[in-house]
């Protein structure tokens, strides 16, 4: 499956209730380096997903930008969540199921920043 493949597709609950789409996938650097690499491999830390219209974010739906045009992207995204890969049940064709339920998810705001 390529990363391209996920963004957009939904995502449900461990009830089967839809939760919005992903928006975004967060990688982190930490893999195995490559035979005659210098730079550790990329792997999936989690996924980003958003309530409504699911769209590119560009750091707006955190603390980036003007306060006016987070507070409009905000309004219009719905609920931002942070969900990490282990969070994840399954993948299938039509969406992304969860093992946790929505009340247990973690806004993406508390996740920490580098």
């Amino acid at each position: 499956m390529r990363l391209n493949e996920l963004l957009g597709r939904s995502v449900l609950d461990r009830q089967g209730e839809r939760i919005g789409g992903v928006a975004d996938v967060r990688l982190v650097q930490d893999g195995p380096l490559p035979a005659g690499g210098s730079q550790a491999a990329l792997r999936v830390d989690g996924l980003i997903v958003v309530e409504r219209h699911v769209t590119q974010l560009f750091g707006y739906e955190r603390h980036v930008g003007p306060a006016l045009l987070r507070a409009i992207v905000q309004s219009r995204l719905g609920e931002v969540w942070y969900l990490p890969w282990a969070d994840i049940a399954r993948i299938t064709e039509e969406a992304v199921e969860l093992s946790s339920a929505r009340t247990e998810l973690r806004p993406l705001a508390e996740l920490a920043r580098y």
